[in-house]
């Protein structure tokens, strides 16, 4: 696979998972991700250190498992987290992707983007980068890392897994 396929290939995957989150397609965008993977929205520690390692420093989330993706879904369907309800109406925006590296296995991108948040009569944004690690399965390519940089840390409304 030369850069171009690599790039074709992981816009088309992060582009469809930034609409199945805005679409509330739970479970199909959880299946874009490996069983064991890593999601992770890490904190500033100060305006210009970022966190660097989740088992020392605090994150606004950090999942290991396709199991943590979907009980957080649940939570945001289910009502269950009151900041969700009702469920936040969502439009991510993504940009300026770039392969960092690849090969037969492996894809890794990044790239920009925004979500546009609307609940309870009132609207949001947060921005920042994406880090993304896709990996062939052998039967397709799927996510088994996310790293969420947040620009704007200092948050209107509460954020989750949909939201950023």
């Amino acid at each position: 696979m030369d850069r171009q396929q690599a790039l074709e290939l992981g816009r088309e995957i992060i582009y469809r998972e930034a609409d199945l989150l805005d679409q509330w397609q739970w479970r199909e965008w959880s299946e874009l991700y490996t069983e064991e993977c890593e999601f992770w929205c890490p904190a500033w520690i100060t305006e210009i250190e970022l966190g660097s390692d989740p088992a020392r420093t605090l994150s606004h989330f950090y999942m290991t498992s396709r199991t943590a993706l979907q009980d957080r879904t649940w939570r945001i369907e289910s009502g269950v987290a009151p900041f969700a309800v009702p469920v936040p109406r969502t439009c991510h925006m993504i940009s300026n992707v770039y392969v960092e590296k690849h090969d037969d296995h492996t894809i890794m991108l990044r790239s920009h983007w925004q979500c546009l948040t609307y609940a309870r009569q009132q609207s949001s944004q947060v921005f920042g980068f994406y880090d993304h690690e896709l990996v062939n399965t052998g039967t397709g390519w799927m996510i088994r890392k996310k790293k969420i940089t947040l620009l704007n840390d200092h948050l209107e409304m509460p954020i989750d897994v949909n939201t950023v």
